[in-house]
């Protein structure tokens, strides 16, 4: 594995550049180190509590802190999740993983001005936790990944105790999720006089109010999906960044992204084509990163009784499934993806359950389309003609949207359904999610922190509406739910003994997929990173997220 460092452009220019939140002036610089950043993925919602896109939290994460962070990749097999401090110092845990202290770090302070104290990290939490909260977002996606927080205790100004419903040992992996970075207490009052969520949202978008080492340049600056300016931030309590300037821009074309950093043009770029890695590998002008992440690539099947689409038949759901091969998709990868056959990718410390595969999976290729076949039929679905959203640009796991979605609608034709190809927006598929009005769905996940319970808790399991009913959850694309997968969710996220969490996963996995059918997983692609040779002190983590704070250009 090739240890991380990344690349700058030397700039000679005047910058007058307005803080967002305070209105304070920054001082004018004649020389400015800027680091051009290139994304595949597009930026849409930078308000930590509301977004669920990858292509939103590596730039969120340059700007929030949580109360705990994610470990460097050391290199080798990524085991479970050593937390290391961030914004609080130490923290005690007690009654059996039910009640958690913080001790916070003396000494920070917010983009805004606001110091850090355990009652800015209790009203931070109140804005992504209670129901109507008058500074909340449109949406918040993660809230169920902190929900069974019962009580918030401020001790003191230094320190903050969360008392939980029950016991749950996965809380300091949760509390390191990009839901959980605190968030200025002068925003959240801003944004309280403001009665429209998407106007609040908008606004912290544009002003910055987190304690990371960088922030929004100026409101102005802000210009949607396509580029983003990020200044250094004078008073980061870790010491102010080396490198003044993060200009991360959307290049959704892999070989102009390619170009640019072979060129010198752009000092970083995520995301490059497996079949460039051999070449860029030797080429010394440059050094690619590449890791095991932690991910998957999945088609989703609608399973909502109350939409007439022929999904919600598991025999249809099992038919896709043995229709399915996996072979062209990995090959397209040139040997940086392996085949998915169940959630929980191989890449997780536990919950992975190597030596099995679904029923739909182990028949032979001409059994498997004559039995799908038949299923279809069975069914009622011949000639179907389904819909199938997939994302307009590129995703860490699914590097050709269109060409891997054909690649569905030719398996399927075989067996009498009929796919059309639907390319969205990330904003535009998150909307969607929870309508639920589409019958099949191209996306993937990343993994945030580790655990098992952050694939099956988000992705095949819900939560409660305002009436006490169960309901798939905002991130659920199969719109899946049953009570007792539910429980054994449950059951397993709250065992302490990691070889019996371990065991539980699994044998979860084992039932579901044959039980229910609710997904087809495809893949679990490997991530590459790429920038050129001169800059030293970039941490990468296990939740595969860059930091820059401690970057350096080395002259």
């Amino acid at each position: 594995m090739n240890r991380p460092i990344w690349a700058v452009t030397l700039v000679v220019a005047t910058f007058a550049l307005a803080a967002c939140g305070g209105g304070k002036e920054i001082e004018k610089v004649e020389a400015q180190d800027v680091l051009k950043i290139l994304r595949s993925d597009k930026f849409e919602i930078l308000d930590p509590q509301a977004s669920s896109s990858g292509g939103d939290v590596a730039i969120v994460s340059q700007m929030y802190e949580g109360l705990v962070r994610a470990p460097a990749i050391e290199g080798g097999p990524i085991t479970v999740p050593k937390w290391e401090p961030s914004l609080a110092t130490d923290w005690k845990i007690e009654d059996s993983a039910r009640v958690y202290t913080f001790t916070l770090r003396q000494g920070v302070k917010f983009h805004d001005g606001a110091e850090l104290d355990a009652d800015a990290v209790k009203r931070s939490f109140e804005r992504l936790l209670v129901k109507d909260h008058p500074a909340a977002p449109t949406k918040r996606p993660y809230a169920g990944d902190l929900a069974d927080i019962s009580k918030m205790d401020v001790v003191d100004a230094r320190t903050i105790r969360f008392t939980l419903r029950d016991s749950n040992p996965r809380f300091l992996a949760n509390v390191s999720l990009h839901a959980a970075f605190i968030i200025s207490p002068r925003a959240i009052d801003e944004m309280t006089r403001e009665k429209d969520a998407a106007k609040r949202q908008a606004w912290l978008i544009k002003n910055t109010a987190g304690t990371g080492p960088y922030r929004i340049a100026k409101a102005d600056d802000y210009r949607g999906s396509e580029s983003v300016t990020l200044t250094a931030f004078d008073d980061y309590w870790g010491g102010k960044p080396r490198i003044g300037l993060l200009s991360f821009t959307t290049m959704t074309d892999h070989k102009s992204r390619r170009e640019q950093i072979v060129a010198g043009a752009a000092g970083f770029t995520d995301t490059l084509l497996p079949s460039d890695w051999d070449d860029l590998g030797k080429n010394k002008d440059v050094t690619l990163f590449t890791w095991d992440a932690i991910n998957i690539m999945y088609l989703a099947m609608n399973c909502d009784q109350t939409k007439n689409f022929p999904t919600k038949d598991k025999r249809v759901r099992d038919a896709i499934a043995m229709a399915i091969d996996r072979a062209p998709f990995v090959e397209r990868y040139y040997g940086a993806a392996k085949p998915a056959h169940v959630l929980i990718p191989y890449t997780m410390p536990f919950g992975f359950p190597r030596d099995y595969k679904p029923k739909t999976d182990t028949l032979s290729r001409e059994d498997a389309l004559a039995k799908a076949k038949a299923l279809v039929k069975e069914a009622g679905a011949d000639g179907s003609v389904m819909k199938l959203i997939l994302p307009e640009v590129p995703r860490p796991y699914l590097l050709y949207p269109r060409e891997l979605a054909d690649l569905i609608r030719q398996q399927l034709e075989p067996i009498g359904l009929k796919i059309e190809l639907e390319p969205r927006k990330m904003a535009e598929i998150g909307e969607m999610i929870p309508k639920g009005d589409y019958p099949l769905m191209l996306l993937g996940w990343m993994g945030d922190n580790g655990e098992p319970d952050n694939f099956w808790r988000p992705l095949l399991d819900g939560d409660k509406d305002e009436n006490g009913n169960w309901k798939p959850g905002d991130n659920n694309l199969a719109r899946f739910f049953h009570p007792e997968v539910h429980a054994r969710i449950e059951a397993a996220g709250r065992e302490a003994d990691i070889s019996k969490r371990d065991r539980m996963y699994k044998e979860l996995e084992m039932w579901a997929h044959d039980e229910f059918r609710p997904i087809v997983p495809l893949l679990t692609a490997k991530k590459s990173y790429c920038w050129s040779a001169k800059l030293k002190g970039v941490r990468v983590d296990t939740g595969d997220q860059f930091y820059l704070d401690k970057a350096y250009y080395e002259k």
